[in-house]
């Protein structure tokens, strides 16, 4: 579903990427001129990553003027070192020029390859980006590793265990309310239907979504705190269409509510879009199943106690292609917006001989 702009990366610039995640560089700046992805500059490690972070990497953040930037860790995956894509877009800079780089991540992703990529940040101002910045990030993000084949069969059989664990937990009665979810056991993939848990609303987040009903504010993200039981908070930063990439964690889940400003039939409109974003099987069995559990009772809540109006509800596994023209044909079908004129059928080709004089009645009985 993504939208690309045709701008790609400069033959230099890609043989640079290619001496870059061999680990000689700690530290790349790259901008679009002329149509392209160029390096912009770069620098080579000093101390430790963490050491180096601030100083290697707040002198590259130019006002009014977006780029993307690649950060180098000290840890390595089977790839090799892994990095830090980080996306500045600050909020003086021109509308036009945000749009263009929102739409270029994926390519450079690409370029650069995703399997180098450990983590993802998007940031207006440099507190969003400097290491405290970063720190609160991984700290909202933080999720189990992926798991192999063989963990995941195990985390089957744990939460096979969990269920007879939260039925006794509701026979002897929880302040948490009831759902209905379906989950798959084994490689035979039969659906069985268990009760599951709607976890309540903590007070920020009811706070929210009144201000997203007054529409004070219009984004909010949610996550679920497993051991609390409690739907909570993360942020309510605000949020332009073509920023909301941004704000899908590539390493966790989360519910999003976006209120998607567009024109449509020459009209400016609002809608509201909730968005569960659950990035595939990066996150643990036991967390896609409460996610999926509480998803409908959040919903109906939102609706019903907050009389928000959902117009568009979508499931994402991330945010790329994430974009205006994506959320506009989900807001408006095209079967919707496009009604096929009537054309009266031809009749039957060939000659159809001459035309017959029929009777009828007139008022009074007689032939007419």
């Amino acid at each position: 579903m993504s939208h690309q702009t045709g701008i790609n990366a400069t033959p230099e610039l890609k043989q640079f990427l290619a001496q870059a995640r061999r680990g000689s560089i700690r530290i790349m700046k790259i901008i679009i001129s002329n149509e392209a992805l160029v390096l912009d500059s770069f620098r080579e490690p000093v101390q430790s990553w963490d050491k180096d972070y601030d100083q290697f990497l707040l002198p590259l953040l130019t006002p009014q003027e977006p780029c993307y930037i690649l950060y180098r860790l000290d840890s390595q995956n089977a790839q090799g070192y892994e990095w830090i894509f980080i996306a500045w877009s600050p909020d003086q800079s021109p509308v036009r020029q945000k749009m263009m780089y929102a739409a270029t991540r994926a390519t450079l992703k690409k370029e650069f390859g995703g399997g180098h990529i450990k983590d993802e940040m998007f940031g207006t101002v440099e507190d969003d980006l400097c290491f405290q910045g970063f720190m609160r990030h991984r700290s909202s993000c933080s999720s189990p590793a992926p798991l192999t084949a063989a963990e995941q069969e195990l985390q089957r059989i744990k939460v096979t265990e969990d269920k007879v664990v939260w039925d006794e937990r509701r026979r002897i009665g929880t302040p948490t309310a009831r759902a209905r979810v379906t989950m798959e056991f084994g490689l035979d993939k039969r659906a069985q239907t268990l009760q599951g848990l709607a976890f309540p609303l903590q007070e920020d987040a009811k706070r929210a979504l009144q201000q997203l009903k007054q529409r004070r504010i219009n984004y909010i993200q949610l996550r679920l705190d497993v051991e609390k039981e409690t739907i909570e908070l993360v942020h309510t930063k605000p949020t332009e269409t073509h920023e909301l990439p941004f704000r899908i964690p590539t390493d966790s889940p989360r519910y999003h509510f976006f209120v998607f400003k567009h024109s449509h039939q020459g009209q400016l409109q609002e809608a509201l879009v909730f968005i569960y974003s659950m990035p595939g099987y990066t996150c643990s069995i036991k967390e896609r199943m409460l996610y999926s559990s509480c998803k409908n009772r959040l919903l109906d809540e939102v609706e019903r106690d907050y009389q928000l109006e959902v117009t568009k509800k979508m499931e994402i596994d991330s945010g790329d292609g994430l974009t205006e023209d994506f959320l506009y044909e989900e807001v408006h079908p095209m079967e919707h917006t496009l009604k096929q004129a009537f054309t009266k059928p031809r009749g039957p080709g060939g000659k159809r001989g001459n035309k017959r004089l029929i009777k009828g009645t007139g008022e009074n009985g007689e032939e007419n």
